[in-house]
């Protein structure tokens, strides 16, 4: 397992005391799933800290009274997937999906109050995760309201360049606020401008 990027990526929230470290060394589970493998529910209730050691994951929230309409979330390499909860389950559909193969590091339930207890940062880090979490929905609402389609898609790929070969053009669009047919006009015009 590559103990160090989960490492750095938590020490992004909050400095981690060597103590924690080492306890996470020994918890951390490696969880590795198959091409368009959906994240189960039961994955959070084991697992409520989950890395993304390598692989991408989409997050998809999907209205069951207007089919075709959505929004996306992509989770990639590196990153701390964010768990979510549907309240809603007449009127939508929320699922966390692997798009490749994906290996997970994942803290199990059964060790959070040792974690919380034992140490003090721990509190830190996981205040950090969920600021991290919310500023970023809140951009998105941002971008999709005020930014223009072209520039979405443009920060896009320049985040994310191969993002046209790991993803469909639908979820490209979803996670960008538009409609595939948009997507399609804005990326001949992206790639034919390069």
């Amino acid at each position: 397992m590559d103990y160090e990027s989960f490492y750095t990526k938590l020490n992004g929230y909050h400095p981690l005391s060597s103590s924690l470290r080492a306890y996470l060394k020994v918890v951390l589970r490696e969880i590795c799933l198959v091409d368009n493998k959906p994240i189960e529910t039961l994955h959070w209730k084991d697992y409520p800290l989950t890395f993304i050691s390598k692989g991408t994951l989409k997050t998809k929230l999907e209205s069951k009274i207007d089919p075709g309409r959505s929004l996306l979330l992509f989770h990639f390499e590196g990153m701390v997937l964010p768990q979510f909860l549907e309240k809603n389950l007449e009127d939508f559909q929320l699922k966390t999906t692997t798009i490749s193969g994906a290996t997970l590091m994942a803290i199990p339930s059964g060790h959070l109050h040792n974690l919380y207890k034992l140490f003090p940062e721990f509190h830190k880090v996981i205040e950090g995760i969920n600021l991290n979490n919310f500023t970023e929905l809140f951009h998105l609402a941002f971008d999709i309201k005020n930014v223009k389609s072209d520039d979405r898609l443009a920060a896009l790929l320049k985040l994310h360049p191969n993002m046209f070969q790991l993803a469909s053009s639908k979820d490209i669009a979803d996670s960008i606020g538009m409609h595939a047919h948009t997507l399609s006009t804005l990326k001949n015009k992206y790639f034919n401008n390069k």
